[in-house]
């Protein structure tokens, strides 16, 4: 997004006077940029984003892993080529939309952007506009990292100005590179923070009014992608009770053990039944995923560039006797479901494909009186 301007200040410059430079530039020798705060902060957007989409607000602070998450998830990066990533500049805006089927805007902040020295600056309209149609507000926290105590401050005072702007905004608190960390020192990790967190927030009264939620992630395994779909099934709200339904249907009649929607580019389930969420179950599915992508890869299109459709429908035996089911809803969706073997399972696959087939007309009916 090389039209949205780094930020600096020179050192003759206030801390938080940004610096005037034509877009696409890059911060010069001797040029500060411990916060960005100036009043073209929101005028740097890219023309390819439309306005009043709902965001999700990607913060914390420098080195904390937050750029590292959306490189992952949303564009495919391997977690090992992350450490090559650079610190973060400026706000990236990015459209999800593209082969997706959701569609927000993810908006990455600059670590060393501090809000509340906004508002001393008298940058009200711009922290306004910084949370205005903001949905969901994630903080990536490193909690082995020294500054901790400074990240929960920045946490308080972030939610502090979103409450200001919107009491509907909704709070997701990563508590990140959690790989590096035992089961028990996860516990305890996310016991200590959530006791200090909630406690700033009894001091400042807002202890019941800002939803706040706290999850252990980490980019080396599948739980940063559970997290980033809980965040996201948030923008569905209109949608996620009936495909609920139709999926808990779905299991109940042909004796599945789990089942996931799938947004298949960012890997992210929307939706999935109201079976108790099972960590394996769902690493298995994910890998499903993987598989299927590597081998769509293989078949592709050359000249029209699109993967063809030959794997809309695959099954997967696994060694303990387990089945993977993956059938496609439509180009963005599709389901993913796990079920026993049976002595008749070839038997009842035309009961499965019926099944599936009514499952997929639900989801279309759903998406058509949703406007998706």
């Amino acid at each position: 997004m090389s039209d949205i301007p780094d930020w600096g200040a020179s050192p003759q410059q206030s801390l938080h006077q940004e610096a005037l430079k034509a877009p696409g530039s890059q911060p010069t020798t001797g040029q500060l940029s411990q916060c960005p705060s100036s009043a073209s902060l929101l005028t740097c957007t890219s023309s390819s984003l439309v306005i009043n989409k709902p965001k999700i607000l990607l913060m914390g602070l420098s080195k904390s892993g937050k750029t590292s998450v959306r490189h992952v998830i949303f564009h495919k990066m391997s977690a090992n080529e992350t450490q090559f990533l650079e610190s973060t500049l400026k706000i990236d805006k990015i459209d999800i939309s593209n082969k997706s089927f959701l569609d927000f805007q993810l908006w990455d902040f600059p670590g060393k952007l501090d809000l509340a020295h906004l508002r001393d600056k008298d940058d009200i309209a711009m922290i306004e506009k910084i949370f205005a149609d903001a949905r969901v507000l994630i903080f990536v926290i490193d909690p082995m990292e020294e500054k901790l105590s400074y990240a929960i401050d920045r946490l308080h005072n972030t939610i502090t100005e979103a409450y200001k702007v919107s009491a509907k905004i909704k709070v997701e608190v990563f508590l990140h590179k959690s790989d590096s960390m035992n089961e028990d020192q996860k516990v305890e990790n996310i016991r200590e923070l959530t006791h200090r967190i909630r406690k700033k927030l009894v001091v400042s009264g807002l202890q019941d009014k800002m939803y706040t939620n706290f999850r252990t992630t980490s980019i080396y395994d599948h739980s940063i992608f559970e997290a980033m779909s809980i965040v996201c099934q948030q923008l569905l709200e209109n949608v996620l009770p009936p495909f609920e339904n139709i999926l808990n249907a779905f299991v109940g009649s042909n004796k599945m053990e789990k089942a996931f929607i799938f947004d298949l580019h960012p890997k992210i389930f929307i939706a999935t039944d109201s079976t108790p969420f099972d960590m394996p179950a769902y690493e298995l599915c994910c890998d499903m995923l993987d598989l299927i992508a590597d081998m769509g890869c293989i078949y592709q299109d050359y000249e029209g560039g699109e993967d063809r459709a030959a794997f809309s429908t695959c099954s997967v035996v696994t060694l303990n006797d387990s089945i993977l089911h993956l059938k496609q809803i439509n180009r963005n969706l599709a389901l993913v479901c796990i079920q026993q073997a049976q002595p008749d399972t070839a038997c009842i696959q035309g009961i499965l494909d019926y099944n599936f087939q009514q499952l997929k007309n639900g989801i279309h009916e759903v998406l058509k009186v949703a406007n998706f």
